[in-house]
Formats: C-alpha cells, structure tokens, sequence
C-alpha cells in the first residue's frame, strides 16, 4: 500500500526533470542575433581651386530716359512723331499752338519799328547839338524795351516747338492733337538705351572684396536667363544707416539688349583660393560642444571598415561644397549619407 502511495510523486518529479531538459536544449538551438553592419556613402577629399560668390538683385537705368514736359501753354496743333520712332537730338515732336503769341509779336516789332525811329531822330539832333537830353534818354529806354520784350517773346515763340533733348526712340506718347499743353503737364517720353548702367546694393560687409574693376557676371532672367560678364565702374562713398549697403555701379557701353527698369541678377566672386581642400557640405557634422568634424573611413578590418573622426574648420561653403582645414588630406573618403548615426566604435560597409 505504502508502494503505491509515492508513485504518482516519482512520476510527478521525473517529468518536470524532463521537461526542463527539453526547454534548456530548446534555448540552447535559437540562433543569436546578428549583427547590423552600417551602410554608409562616401566621397574623396579633393585639392582644388575655390571660390565663393554672391547674388543680388540689380535693376536696369538709364541716363537718357526723358519725361519731355510742356514750356508753354496752348492748344496742342501738331505731333511730329510716332511711338516707336527713332529721332536725332534737336528734332521738332510736337508743335503747341502759337498764334495768339505770334500775333502779339508783329504789334511789338511794329511798335519797335517806330521806336527806332524815333531814337534815330534824337540821336540825330544830339550829334547836330541841338537835342534835348530828357527826349534822347526816352526814345532810347523805349527801344531798349520793346527789343527786350520782343527777344522774350520769342523765345516763348521757340518754347511752342517741343524738340528731342537727345537721339533716341519715342517710347509713349501721353497726348493728343487738340488737346491742352501746359508747363508741368508730361507730353512723351524720349529713352536712349544705347548707354545703360545696372544698379544694385551690396551688404557693407564685402565692402573690402568689391572694387572698381571686379569682374561680375550679370544673369537676365526676362531674356532666359541670359549671361553678360562685365565689371564694376563705381562703388559707393556712403553707407546706408538702416540696411547698412552700398551701392555698386556697372556701366554697359553699345547695349542692345537690356532696357531701364528691367531686373538682373548680380554674381560676383566675393573669395577665392587656390588649391584648397574641399569636401561635400554634406559630410559636416557638429557636436554638443559645437565642434566641427567628419568621420573619414578607416583600415578594412573583418570584412568592414572602421571609422574615424576628424575636427576640421570651415573656411567657407558655396554650392553643395565646403572650404576646410584640419587634420585631412586630399585623397581620403568622408563618409556623407549614413554618418549621423555612427560613432567611432563601428564598423561600416559603403555602398
């Protein structure tokens, strides 16, 4: 009876024995867990000539671009030209109507006529010295008069022909023929773009690297992005207080294509080295200090690379590069895609 008593615990014992060998080999078979390995891209150190440029924005003037104004007041009688037109310096445009003023100054010419004469006959009597001096001094105030009023009027006569200040084209006429002309009242307008120069203002902080006679490549965006190189001719002897700029002038002789009042754009060359150390932009990563590095790839070691990590300066960045120093030397692979997630203690493989 006793016998029968424990079995059932033996039993119980020897399967719990059993089953705990099995879970130990069943542990024992899993596979460890592998390994990621870092893919990383990578591109050469390179030595080569760099250089950093600037763009601003510049517009299109003229020196001859004229808003031609009434001298004289009167009923417009004649438009001489037509929008469009290319006219020479001096040539009549419009012709005010004159007639009330040329008929005033037949009545003074008329009136200067006997004027003279009667100058010449006090003049006469004078010399044969038996003239009176009040009536001499008279005739001759009043011939004096009539001529200088008679020379204003018709130079009033002249301001009725409006002329071409300049040679150049009628770029709009802003009357009509009938209508009313008076001084301070715009007429047309006369533009010359032969001769143009390109306004723009530069941050006071180049005011060093910009002179007269650097080189400048000019973009014009309304002609498809057309390219003209030409040079500074004058920059500014003044700063702006509230955007602290200066302006910079580039004048273009023989212009056939650019037009006043039309945007360009200014790219001119603000430093330059020869033979520096350049790398991807890319590659430039900081720390929680602040510090500038790169990793760089190091010896192949089972299979992978190790990496290493470099403090460099950055001189200056332009385009997608970057002008370094430090530690590096031309030749050696910075590590760009995959770089923010490595320390030095891994390996990498490239793609």
């Amino acid at each position: 009876m006793k016998f029968k008593l424990f079995l059932p615990v033996a039993l119980s014992a020897t399967l719990l024995f059993l089953n705990a060998c099995s879970n130990d080999e069943i542990k024992d078979e899993q596979p460890k867990e592998a390994v990621l390995i870092p893919l990383v891209t990578v591109e050469n150190v390179t030595e080569k000539d760099f250089k950093h440029e600037i763009t601003i924005q510049g517009s299109v003037d003229s020196d001859k671009d004229a808003l031609i104004n009434a001298e004289a007041s009167g009923v417009i009688k004649t438009i001489h030209v037509k929008e469009g037109q290319k006219v020479s310096k001096g040539q009549s445009l419009i012709t005010i109507d004159s007639q009330v003023l040329q008929s005033t100054i037949e009545e003074v010419e008329n009136s200067l006529e006997l004027a003279t004469y009667m100058f010449n006959k006090q003049q006469k009597l004078m010399d044969e010295g038996v003239g009176v001096e009040f009536d001499f001094e008279t005739a001759k105030n009043n011939k004096i008069a009539l001529e200088k009023k008679i020379k204003t009027m018709r130079s009033q006569r002249g301001k009725t022909v409006v002329k071409a200040p300049f040679s150049g084209y009628i770029e709009n006429i802003v009357v009509s023929e009938g209508e009313m002309a008076a001084p301070q009242i715009p007429l047309l307008r006369v533009v010359d773009n032969k001769n143009i120069n390109i306004e723009a203002s530069i941050s006071e902080n180049l005011l060093s690297s910009i002179k007269v006679g650097t080189e400048i490549e000019l973009v014009v965006p309304s002609l498809n992005d057309t390219v003209l190189i030409a040079k500074v001719t004058y920059t500014g002897k003044y700063i702006d207080p509230v955007n602290r700029t200066f302006k910079i002038r580039i004048d273009l002789k023989n212009n056939t294509l650019l037009i006043p009042n039309q945007l360009v754009k200014v790219h001119m060359t603000d430093f330059k080295a020869d033979k520096a150390l350049v790398i991807n932009s890319e590659a430039i990563l900081q720390d929680t200090d602040n510090n500038t590095f790169v990793y760089v790839l190091a010896k192949k070691m089972g299979g992978h690379f190790g990496v290493k990590k470099v403090y460099i300066e950055v001189i200056k960045r332009y385009k997608g590069e970057a002008m370094i120093t430090g530690n590096i030397q031309e030749g050696e692979q910075v590590i760009i895609r995959g770089a923010k997630g490595i320390t030095e203690a891994d390996k990498v493989d490239v793609l």
